[in-house]
């Protein structure tokens, strides 16, 4: 029987690992880790991506992302966004513990930290940053923090709005993927008050998107 690609891939990620010879990035990526976990992810869902040419092939983007109570969002908008765009992710929220921030880390997983969304964003990373989960909002967006968009702004880098829906248990999703939100630099208004002014644009064109969820 001849060895499944799978099989080899697994096998070929045990060498590495017992030999040491793997990189990581900065930020602790690695890049093999979430190779694999993206074959896991699309044994486990199907994801459709719209609007997948909104977001540029190269070069730094912030997706401001909503969140339900669940688990299942920021891996179903990794997946849909790799297998649409190539492109790998980096969600915000990892938490700064040592054993579980690590092996999210590993997958791409990076700290709410301005300093770190920055680097990251200076880097040329597709950072996802969530709103605040929403248990009974319906389809609305939770509040998104500003901190991540004053990240986006001192970079330039571009700022789109991702709904994603579906169901927690469910295998079917479904990730809008919308245009370029912006807000236009006025003389006199401080970089903190366009970061708020982006952060309600963007959570406005947002809840436009789940609105045609």
């Amino acid at each position: 029987m001849s060895e499944s690609a799978l099989t080899r891939e697994l096998r070929a990620f045990v060498e590495t690992r017992v030999g040491g010879e793997y990189e990581v990035d900065p930020w602790g990526f690695d890049r093999d880790v979430y190779n694999l976990a993206a074959r896991v992810a699309r044994w486990r869902w199907h994801v459709d991506v719209i609007g997948a040419t909104n977001l540029s092939v190269d070069g730094p983007a912030l997706l401001v992302v909503n969140r339900r109570f669940g688990m299942s969002e920021p891996a179903v908008i990794a997946m849909g966004v790799y297998e649409a765009t190539g492109r790998r992710v980096r969600p915000v929220g990892v938490p700064d513990f040592a054993v579980i921030g690590s092996l999210l880390r590993r997958v791409g997983g990076v700290l709410d930290a301005p300093a770190e969304i920055r680097g990251l964003l200076r880097a040329g990373e597709v950072v996802v940053a969530p709103c605040t989960r929403q248990l009974f909002g319906g389809d609305q967006p939770g509040v998104l923090r500003s901190a991540a968009l004053g990240a986006a702004l001192a970079v330039g880098a571009p700022v789109l709005p991702v709904a994603v829906s579906g169901s927690e248990l469910g295998r079917s999703w479904r990730v809008r993927i919308g245009e370029t939100v912006a807000v236009r630099p006025r003389r006199g208004v401080h970089c903190d008050q366009l970061a708020v002014e982006l952060a309600d644009a963007a959570r406005d064109a947002l809840a436009a998107l789940l609105s045609e969820a």
